[in-house]
């Protein structure tokens, strides 16, 4: 099948893409795990999820599923599509921080997510009550620093675990469960 193809295995591996397909599924498999719950390295804590948007493809192939409205990735056709050996081609992530309570603001970030080039588009940050336009253009840069931190923090973790061949090994295993469940 494979010899068919004019696909230069090394040239995939060298690519960025190779690990941010591994990282959307480790993304996504972490996120139903722990309900969404996560604590980075730094010990922030986060809520991540998967919505309104999940495109699923073939590898190596054209076919692709797209899944919109709601919580698409906990629908059980987008698990049978990734059960099939689909891959995430992109998606939409949101990110939380904080509870709502007196002494926290929740603070909330969506994006895309596009794992061709590791690519992140259509940010929405969090708003902002301020009426300064440099206090609030200040605070918009801090806020998406913020965001690159926490999405950093995550890649930093699936790759402490993805580089270490044993700990990858079971890592894959349960996600192999978790997709078959």
């Amino acid at each position: 099948m494979l010899e068919n193809r004019n696909i230069d295995i090394k040239e995939m591996i060298g690519n960025k893409d190779f690990f941010s397909r591994e990282f959307l599924i480790w993304l996504w498999y972490v996120s139903e795990k722990k309900q969404g719950h996560y604590i980075l390295p730094d010990n922030t804590e986060i809520m991540i999820f998967i919505e309104d948007k999940l495109v699923l493809e073939e590898l190596f192939g054209e076919q692709e599923d797209s899944f919109k409205g709601g919580i698409p990735s906990e629908s059980p056709e987008a698990k049978y599509a990734l059960k099939s050996g689909k891959i995430i081609k992109e998606c939409k992530i949101k990110i939380t921080k904080g509870t709502v309570s007196l002494n926290e603001q929740q603070l909330e970030w969506t994006f895309n997510f596009k794992a061709n080039g590791f690519n992140i588009t259509s940010i929405k940050l969090p708003p902002l009550d301020i009426k300064d336009y440099r206090e609030k253009f200040k605070q918009r840069v801090q806020l998406l620093e913020e965001l690159y931190d926490y999405i950093a923090g995550l890649y930093k973790s699936f790759l402490k675990v993805r580089l270490h061949g044993e700990n990858w090994k079971k890592e894959i295993e349960n996600i192999k469960k978790w997709i078959e469940s």
